[in-house]
């Protein structure tokens, strides 16, 4: 009987490697089917260069339902991110719908119809938010931001609705004091997890801080609200 061959401890490392890379590649992938599922409407807010959205997509399978949206305008949109036509393009291309000039504070005024005559829905299972931002390092302004959109995305989900943030977990984002914000408009904290930026393929986080340190998306947590609907009622009855 032939002697069984030793492994040298650096091929049993190598497999070791390959093999969690294959566990943690089928959690992600689990992860995602959990997290959004090809039946949810679902609207991102302030996409750049709609990388993000792409990336959903493509974990979804499908873009019917994603309604990926721009602060700003179509042409600023173009010029700013050499990448982001494609982007679009790739969206579109798997029934996503893309619109720009939309304010998160103000989704009120949000198109009842887009150019291609497709309906915007009158409610979302999910409101994704990434990495807000004012624009301004003030931290009272970025926390003013997040009350407005919460005030603005309450009426906009369905009843089991949910509000997806997310946000770095160091200064000065730490110190938005989201929980609070969310409170002020009648959210509660459903639950708080580690973003996990492998779920969405090609996303490149874009920043409106031209001095801002490398991107490390492992220091990063997504705040998932839901709507008190016990508080509102109550609210509601005492008018």
């Amino acid at each position: 009987m032939a002697p069984k061959r030793k492994l040298h401890s650096g091929s049993r490392g190598a497999a070791a490697k390959e093999h969690a890379k294959a566990k943690r590649s089928r959690t992600d992938a689990d992860a995602a089917a959990k997290l959004y599922t090809p039946k949810d409407l679902i609207l991102v807010l302030g996409d750049g260069d709609f990388t993000f959205s792409k990336g959903l997509v493509k974990h979804r399978g499908t873009g019917d339902g994603v309604f990926a949206t721009s602060f700003d305008s179509d042409t600023t949109v173009r010029s700013k991110y050499t990448n982001a036509e494609q982007c679009i393009n790739d969206i579109r291309s798997q029934q996503g719908k893309v619109f720009h000039d939309v304010d998160a504070t103000k989704l009120d005024e949000l198109p009842l119809k887009l150019k291609d005559g497709a309906y915007v829905p009158t409610f979302f299972k999910y409101i994704i938010f990434n990495f807000p931002h004012s624009g301004e390092q003030r931290v009272h302004i970025n926390r003013a931001l997040l009350r407005d959109f919460f005030e603005s995305a309450r009426p906009k989900l369905f009843k089991t609705g949910e509000v997806h943030v997310t946000l770095k977990t160091k200064p000065p984002y730490s110190n938005w004091n989201i929980e609070e914000q969310a409170k002020a408009a009648d959210f509660v904290l459903k639950e708080r997890r580690k973003f996990n930026i492998r779920l969405f393929p090609g996303y490149n986080h874009r920043t409106t801080d031209p001095l801002a340190k490398k991107f490390e998306p492992d220091l990063c947590v997504t705040y998932v609200f839901i709507v008190n609907r016990a508080k509102v009622l109550y609210m509601k009855s005492m008018l």
